[in-house]
């Protein structure tokens, strides 16, 4: 048995590996990623003391010690520019920073007093992975509800 194989099978199955190959590309395009900028002591390095952090190009946020901002962004290649002012001489200084966020996390966090004590180390270094952690209370009497609506009358 011959199979006869038409113009129409050909462009229908031209039309459904485009799809397919612009699903994939969409997704690595369009995946959404947090990125953490923290400004708190590492170890032994302390915070700075101040700077101005941007993201891609959007607008300079202020940053203090003890200060974490949050960025959402698109994409796996991002620029991270920091600026802070010299002072000795009193000028602004800047530094730009490309980095790729791992596909598979959602969030990352920034240290930039890790990242601005040695720029030369690698950026598993400065840029970790982030996990929210949760909080559970153990204790059940803490979440107890109150039913009876007359029972707050008992004690008369």
């Amino acid at each position: 048995m011959k199979l006869k194989l038409s113009r129409r099978f050909f462009i229908r199955l031209a039309a459904i590996v485009v799809i397919l190959v612009l699903a994939v590309v969409m997704f690595f395009i369009g995946k959404q990623h947090t990125i953490l900028i923290d400004n708190n002591r590492a170890g032994d390095i302390k915070a700075l003391d101040y700077f101005e952090v941007s993201v891609d190009g959007s607008p300079l946020l202020d940053m203090a010690p003890m200060l974490r901002e949050q960025f959402l962004v698109t994409g796996q290649k991002h620029t991270i520019t920091i600026q802070w002012e010299d002072e000795a001489s009193g000028q602004m200084l800047a530094v730009s920073v490309n980095v790729k966020i791992p596909l598979t996390q959602d969030m990352v966090l920034m240290s930039v007093p890790t990242f601005m004590a040695d720029m030369n180390q690698p950026q598993s270094v400065w840029l970790t992975p982030f996990e929210a952690q949760v909080v559970t209370s153990t204790a059940a009497e803490d979440n107890a509800v109150v039913l009876d609506d007359t029972a707050s009358f008992s004690s008369f």
